[in-house]
């Protein structure tokens, strides 16, 4: 069995260590490959704090939802930057399935991940709110 782990906090080290230690208690080999993975920069940040999630904020205030922008993050995530996983079980002859999403956060984001976040974002605002936002190296027209 083969498992892949991404590391982006201190904490995560804990189950990634259990694993190894159980395998090399059982005798088996134990491959372990170190790789950096670039993270979301600070301008991906500031532009999205800053310009997208104002605008989204905006683009629901018209369609009557008032939320804060910790409230808009909190539903984007949701929305597009989750873990998900499928939970199988049986029950009086019958066999049930649900998928389980759980929101992830943006801490241990890689570049790439932020920027398909962004874009599903930037995506959904123009198709479903009609928002505009524009891109970071845009003057935005306030």
């Amino acid at each position: 069995m083969s498992k892949v782990y991404e590391i982006a906090v201190q904490r995560e080290i804990t189950p990634l260590y259990l694993d190894i230690k159980r395998a090399v208690d059982k005798g088996r080999a134990v491959r372990v490959e170190v790789k950096s993975v670039a993270t979301k920069t600070a301008a991906q940040l500031g532009w999205y704090w800053g310009v997208v999630l104002p605008r989204v904020q905006q683009g629901l205030e018209e369609q009557g939802n008032e939320l804060s922008l910790a409230e808009v993050n909190a539903f984007l995530n949701d929305k597009f930057f989750f873990t998900q996983k499928t939970v199988c079980w049986k029950a009086g002859g019958n066999e049930f399935v649900q998928a389980v999403r759980t929101p992830r956060s943006k801490s241990g984001a890689s570049k790439d991940e932020m920027s398909a976040f962004l874009d599903k974002v930037i995506r959904w605002a123009a198709q479903d709110l009609g928002v505009f936002i524009p891109s970071p190296d845009e003057e935005p027209p306030f």
